[in-house]
C-alpha cells in the first residue's frame, strides 16, 4: 500500500468505525485519568521512593492488565473494519465490535500466547524478543481475515514477516507515530482552547478535569486506528513476493 493509500484509509476507519473507535478512546482516556491521579507527587521528598513502591503496586498492573484486556476487542473491531475497507467491502455493522465480540475468546488467547513468547524472547536475550515482536504482531490481521486458524496465526504472521522483518516494521512505526503526532496535535489545539476557556469563565477544579478528560479522549480518539491500520497495511503490502 502507498502512503496515500494508507492515509486515506486510516481516515476512513477514524469515521466510518466511529463505534470502535470511541470505545478505545473511553478505555485509554479513563485508565490515563486514573493514573494521573495515582501518581505521586514528584515534588515530595521521598518521591523516588513512592515512585518505586506505585510502579511494583498490584494495583499497578491489574488495572493495566483490565485495560490491555478490554481495550483488545475494539483494536479487533478496527482491524476488521480496516480489512473490509481495504478490500472494498461493505463496513461490518456497529464499527465491527459484534463480529470482533465472536473472535474475542481466539484473539485473547493468541495475544496472552504472542506476549508470552516475546516476554521469554526478552527475558533470554533482547533481541530475540525485539524479533518476535516484530515478526509475530500481524497475528491478529491473519486470524481476523480468516487467512489462518488460531492454532496457525502466530505461524502464519512469522512466514509473512520473514525476510522482510525491517520492512514490516519499518511500515507499522511510521503509521503508528504518525497517528499518534496526529492525536498529539489535537489534543495540543483542544487544551488550548480549555486554558482560553478557564481563564474566561474560571471554571472549578471538577470541571477542569473534565476538560481535560475531554482532550485526552479527543487524542485517543484521533489516535486509536492507527496500530490496526498499520497491520493491516504491512499485512497487504507483505502480500506482495519479495522482489
Amino acid at each position: 500500500m502507498s502512503g496515500a493509500e494508507i492515509a486515506r484509509l486510516y481516515r476512513v476507519v477514524l469515521w466510518r468505525a466511529w463505534p470502535a473507535v470511541l470505545l478505545f478512546a473511553l478505555l485509554m482516556s479513563f485508565f490515563l485519568d486514573h493514573l494521573t491521579l495515582a501518581l505521586p507527587d514528584p515534588l515530595a521528598p521521598d518521591a523516588l521512593e513512592r515512585y518505586s513502591e506505585f510502579l511494583g503496586s498490584a494495583g499497578l498492573w491489574r488495572a493495566v492488565l483490565v485495560v490491555t484486556l478490554l481495550s483488545l476487542w475494539p483494536t479487533c473491531a478496527l482491524v476488521i473494519c480496516a480489512l473490509r475497507l481495504a478490500g472494498g467491502a461493505a463496513l461490518p455493522f456497529a464499527g465491527g465490535l459484534p463480529a470482533a465480540l465472536r473472535a474475542y475468546p481466539a484473539a485473547l488467547a493468541l495475544s496472552l500466547a504472542y506476549v508470552g513468547l516475546t516476554a521469554l524472547g526478552l527475558m533470554l536475550f533482547v533481541v530475540p524478543g525485539i524479533y518476535l515482536a516484530g515478526a509475530l504482531q500481524l497475528w491478529v490481521v491473519a486470524l481476523l481475515a480468516g487467512e489462518a486458524s488460531a492454532g496457525r496465526a502466530l505461524q502464519a504472521s512469522g512466514r509473512r514477516v520473514q525476510h522482510r522483518w525491517w520492512r514490516s516494521n519499518t511500515m507499522v512505526a511510521i503509521v503508528v507515530l504518525c497517528g499518534l503526532a496526529a492525536g498529539a496535535l489535537v489534543s495540543l489545539v483542544a487544551d488550548l482552547l480549555v486554558h482560553v476557556v478557564t481563564g474566561i469563565w474560571a471554571l472549578d477544579a471538577a470541571s477542569q478535569r473534565l476538560a481535560a478528560l475531554a482532550v485526552s479522549m479527543l487524542g485517543n480518539f484521533v489516535t486509536a486506528p492507527a496500530y490496526p491500520v498499520a497491520l493491516v497495511a504491512s499485512y497487504r503490502d507483505l502480500a506482495t513476493p519479495a522482489v
